[in-house]
């Protein structure tokens, strides 16, 4: 009787560390989330969809959290229609190279590619899709530069884990970091990955 009273005090304990997990890790403008904290999204039978605007400093402006009831649209190697939402992932260039290897062949179109790729992760594996802005005010009918992660698995036959858009993309070399006017990468953040897109061939190891 002891041991079942301490399973279930250890059982308690762990339920309540993770749920302290959940809602420890403050939103970033620039980091990709953990999918702990994607998961606090979740919303059985259903697909979500969470905008979150950050400010100038970094800060969380705003956040919208929506069912996802219509499948994603996959418009180019960078632009993404999550609903009436169209998202333009930021600072990257689409398709530097046309066409591409991709899945074993040598003549595939790079957005049909793209297209593939990431509808596999948006309309079949992911139950939480969040984009991250800077842009606070948008025009309606506008793209939103944004940053997009999708929370794939159920932690039953396989774990939780986050796809980033934008690494995946610019991994695959079905996108490129734009140069500023300055010289500048506008997301050096993915630096490491355009490097090696170009050593492995990006997309030519997909099969």
């Amino acid at each position: 009787m002891r041991s079942k009273k301490l399973c279930i005090y250890v059982s308690l304990l762990t339920v309540c560390a993770a749920s302290t997990a959940l809602s420890q890790e403050a939103p970033n403008a620039f980091s990709e989330p953990s999918p702990a904290y994607l998961e606090q999204f979740l919303k059985p039978g259903s697909r979500q969809f969470i905008l979150e605007r950050f400010d100038a400093r970094g800060a969380l402006h705003e956040r919208s959290v929506e069912n996802l009831t219509t499948a994603v649209q996959i418009r180019s190697a960078t632009q993404r229609q999550f609903s009436k939402h169209l998202i333009e992932l930021r600072g990257l260039q689409s398709c530097p190279r046309n066409p591409v290897i991709y899945s074993g062949r040598e003549d595939w179109v790079c957005k049909d590619a793209a297209a593939d790729y990431m509808n596999a992760i948006y309309n079949e594996r992911a139950s939480v899709v969040l984009c991250k802005t800077l842009v606070l005010n948008p025009v309606p009918g506008e793209t939103v530069p944004s940053s997009c992660f999708a929370l794939v698995g159920n932690n039953k036959i396989d774990r939780f884990d986050v796809v980033n858009d934008d690494d995946t993309m610019v991994f695959l070399g079905l996108a490129s970091i734009v140069t500023g006017s300055d010289g500048k990468m506008m997301r050096p953040d993915l630096a490491a990955s355009e490097a090696l897109s170009k050593w492995t061939g990006g997309a030519d190891d997909v099969q």
